[in-house]
């Protein structure tokens, strides 16, 4: 892009601007590694949550047609634990849009919408770094 640099007259003016741009910067670089930290560790929370969800699904599919044909001690425990595996399949599935695919694919973006910034904020400091250049105290 090309800025309006031929307003800024003095190196006062651009020390200015380039101390906003540095400040600027530090922000971007702050929120591109807090946002980097923050996927890696969704991407894992997700990958965790979405193995753990496949395990009860295919206990609870596989337990359910099972216990009506056990008896005794043997089917209250089945039938105990199937409601433990249960319960956590349904708090699993109710953390999913905290910390499954859904929050995951919202940081990713977050994360693409930040990255290009960066190389934005560098020109803008390099062109104004040129500008003064070319100017006497």
């Amino acid at each position: 892009m090309v800025y309006s640099l031929s307003y800024l007259k003095t190196w006062a003016q651009c020390d200015f601007v380039l101390d906003l741009a540095a400040e600027k910067r530090k922000t971007l670089v702050f929120r591109d590694t807090e946002s980097d930290f923050r996927t890696d560790n969704t991407s894992k929370t997700a990958t965790n949550l979405s193995n753990e969800l496949t395990g009860l699904n295919t206990y609870i599919t596989a337990m359910t047609p099972v216990i009506p044909t056990m008896v005794g001690k043997e089917r209250t425990e089945a039938e105990d634990e199937l409601r433990k595996k249960t319960d956590r399949r349904d708090e699993l599935v109710s953390r999913q849009g905290k910390a499954g695919g859904e929050k995951l694919v919202e940081r990713e973006l977050g994360q693409a919408l930040l990255e290009p910034q960066l190389p934005v904020i560098d020109d803008f400091i390099a062109q104004v770094t040129a500008h003064r250049a070319t100017l006497s105290a």
